[in-house]
């Protein structure tokens, strides 16, 4: 029989002040970049994520991967209620929209994760050497 492990406690302000910086950093760019369709207008929502995803990782202190994509979860929210820029802009019919949008926001998601993953502190070394121990 397998155990389950349990899910790790929310750093609720890690997630919060991550959702904060994304959303607005992603703002700012957008606001910089001429066109919204440009490479720097496509970047801005995934470099605000990026940002916000890390302070999270790095405020947890454990759970990085965990913390980052909530914090890509929250900037979606933010997102669907027009506060943030979406990564990328929907264009076509109904069905070429959504296939869009879904994209997009996996996109976000993915990079949220891989952050905070990069932004968590990494574990104690276990050394088998025996070295640094005191007998």
């Amino acid at each position: 029989m397998t155990q389950q492990r349990a899910v790790p406690a929310i750093q609720q302000i890690a997630v919060v002040a991550g959702i904060v910086v994304a959303a607005t950093v992603a703002s700012a760019l957008r606001l910089a970049t001429t066109s919204p369709a440009s490479i720097f207008g496509i970047a801005a929502p995934l470099c605000g994520i990026a940002l916000g995803a890390v302070l999270a990782g790095k405020m947890a202190k454990y759970a990085g991967m965990y913390h980052g994509a909530l914090v890509g979860v929250g900037y979606i929210l933010v997102e669907a209620i027009g506060l943030a820029p979406a990564p990328l802009d929907p264009a076509g019919d109904g069905l070429a929209e959504g296939v869009w949008i879904i994209a997009g926001d996996a996109l976000l998601l993915g990079v949220a994760a891989l952050a905070g993953w990069i932004a968590a502190p990494q574990g104690a070394s276990s050394s088998s050497s025996g070295t640094g121990t005191s007998r």
